[in-house]
């Protein structure tokens, strides 16, 4: 039976069953008459006492234990249902979970609705049955409502099921992919209470679901998309040579109706006038000429490819992270192609991820989102920092967390970490003897900057990469390992700062279990690509002083002036924030900008296709 029909016989019940004086009929006036029983709510609330002391109480997603402490927190009585029936706030919950963004396709499924379907057609509305039968819909309604809020917290994917594949991912592929998630931990029976008393459930809902910026729009725009689904999906563009501007061709009519579907081109519109004289075909080579009024050939300028559609295809290519020339090629036409039912998944499950990040990102918060490299600084609801990031390869990925910036490094020494020095720098000093000097690299002991440098020279460095390490997670990694197996000394590779010094000259620090950070580059040639996965895991700012500048416009320890004044020098500085600001690593593949536009981005790393597989995987 389709859900549709489950709200049907909800609102049947509801306004024909239960409904005022039509739904309080003349059985149960007649019970109260002549039995002379006490008011309803006193019946019932003995009743609930009763079951719950029994083994009889239906648990639906609900342990008994926790159906009794539903039930405490309302005084033992009806939640959901009352003596006129079903009241209005169950449809409501019922109506959420059908509509809910992320779980509409399983929905029914997840929270067997079927079962409920068949007890309210079951419904015994007699005098003597009828607050047993009350009372058996609202213990499920109960158990429905608290798994709700419960994937609402936390989410819908098993969890344990992800960590389990990034696992097997390190074994086969050697990635050592981080992903962080934060549940809300609130009291649901007390957010209900208030709801119920309210009556208006999005008030418990709204304590729990995501607050990412513009998440809601979001969940709204996946109607939009549901509707071209239904209506035979997106046009589909054939193959065809590279249009660009000034082409005609009867595929940029197709082209145009693409658009169109995708709200990139606003309005299908042409001039007649606009129409060039004589014009190379791009699919049929062959050059036709087009006089207007003309009896042979149509002069139809929806062939054409004008302004309008290169600036709608400029749209869709910002949209979807790619080269936006403005030209449909081989690669744009692969995105125009995607089916709109894939991006239906895609926007459901980066709203599935929304809910594994912290509720409160912060009055004041930076967001890496790692798929668009890009990093943006919010500040009360706006953005006031737009830049473009270089994140990791997916090799060395870049993780996914939030945290919070204390200090600033200005002219940061390079601590290296032991895996590039075993990958890659020994490699390059055994080729090159004079690399470290060149580099400004020094080999210490310790990781103290401080410390004596050593003679690299005086090392038999090809002991430390001829074994290739087995070390376990949380070990110390790569050479370190190699030295403890073979009984060789340990050492530390430190850059002093410098121009060509990988961090740069500034770095923004929140300690974390990563060894992650934010910092400047001397490559920055790199920003310039559309795709920019280069790093070993941290994230390069293309304008590091951008951000520097912007905290110190509301930090009153950092001075923006003094802090230039340190860059010209090459003496370490740290810079302790008066106020620490929330940073959040999201790898998020689509999103609704602040301006109310939709984008779409790579998989980069691979995740969506892990985490539709788990989606609706029975939880």
């Amino acid at each position: 039976m389709k859900f549709l029909l489950f709200i049907f016989v909800f609102l049947f019940l509801n306004t024909l069953s239960f409904a005022n004086t039509q739904l309080t009929d003349k059985k149960i006036l007649t019970e109260k008459q002549i039995l002379e029983e006490d008011s309803f709510e006193k019946r019932s609330n003995d009743y609930i006492k009763k079951l719950l002391r029994s083994r009889k109480a239906p648990l639906f997603f609900l342990t008994r234990k926790n159906l009794k402490k539903y039930y405490k927190t309302f005084d033992y009585q009806l939640i959901w249902t009352n003596e006129d029936g079903v009241k209005d706030i169950a449809i409501k919950l019922l109506d959420s979970i059908k509509n809910d963004p992320v779980l509409k396709p399983h929905s029914k499924e997840a929270f067997r609705l079927n079962k409920i379907i068949r007890e309210l057609n079951s419904l015994n509305t007699s005098p003597e049955r009828f607050i047993e039968s009350m009372a058996k819909i609202d213990f499920m309604l109960t158990g429905v409502y608290n798994r709700y809020m419960w994937f609402l917290s936390r989410g819908y994917i098993d969890w344990k099921k992800f960590k389990n594949e990034l696992s097997l991912i390190k074994v086969k592929e050697e990635i050592n992919g981080g992903w962080e998630k934060y549940s809300v931990r609130k009291n649901h029976k007390k957010l209900l209470l208030k709801a119920i008393m309210e009556n208006d459930l999005d008030l418990a809902f709204n304590e729990v679901n995501f607050t990412y910026p513009q998440a809601k729009e979001l969940s709204h725009k996946i109607l939009d998309y549901e509707v071209i689904a239904q209506n035979g999906g997106y046009t589909k563009l054939p193959r065809t040579k590279a249009l660009k501007l000034g082409k005609i061709s009867p595929t940029i009519k197709i082209l145009r109706q693409r658009l169109v579907e995708s709200n990139d081109l606003e309005s299908n519109n042409c001039d007649i006038d606009s129409m060039p004289q004589a014009q190379e075909y791009s699919d049929t080579q062959e050059v036709r000429l087009v006089t207007q009024g003309s009896d042979i050939i149509e002069n139809d300028c929806f062939e054409l490819f004008d302004e309008s559609v290169k600036n709608a295809v400029i749209s869709f290519q910002k949209r979807h992270g790619i080269e936006a020339d403005g030209i449909v090629g081989p690669s744009t036409r692969k995105y125009l192609n995607i089916p709109v039912e894939n991006k239906i998944t895609q926007m459901r499950l980066n709203l599935e991820r929304m809910r594994w990040m912290p509720r409160d990102l912060g009055e004041k918060f930076l967001v890496v989102n790692i798929p668009e490299y890009k990093l943006k600084m919010y500040d009360e609801e706006k953005v006031k920092l737009d830049m473009r990031i270089v994140v990791g390869k997916r090799k060395h990925p870049t993780p996914v967390f939030s945290h919070k910036m204390s200090f600033i490094v200005i002219n940061p020494y390079w601590k290296i970490p032991n895996s590039i020095v075993t990958k890659e720098i020994i490699p390059k000093m055994l080729k090159e003897p004079d690399y470290l000097t060149k580099t400004g690299i020094n080999v210490h002991q310790t990781w103290d900057i401080n410390s004596d440098i050593l003679d690299s020279n005086s090392v038999n460095w090809s002991l430390y990469i001829k074994e290739k390490t087995t070390a376990e997670p949380g070990d110390i990694k790569e050479n370190q390992t190699i030295a403890v197996e073979k009984k060789l000394p340990i050492y530390r590779f430190i850059q002093v700062p410098s121009n060509t010094n990988p961090l740069g000259r500034i770095k923004f620090m929140f300690p974390n279990r990563y060894s992650v950070y934010l910092h400047d580059s001397p490559a920055k040639h790199i920003f310039e690509y559309d795709k920019r996965a280069y790093s070993h895991g941290c994230v390069r700012l293309a304008q590091p002083k951008k951000l520097l500048e912007a905290i110190a416009s509301s930090d009153i320890n950092v001075d923006y002036t003094e802090a230039n004044k340190f860059l010209e020098e090459i003496d370490k500085t740290q810079i302790q924030l008066d106020k620490k600001i929330p940073v959040h690593m999201v790898y998020l593949t689509s999103w609704i900008d602040e301006k109310g536009i939709v984008h779409f981005r790579d998989d980069i790393y691979k995740y969506d296709k892990i985490q539709k597989e788990l989606l609706y995987k029975t939880n």
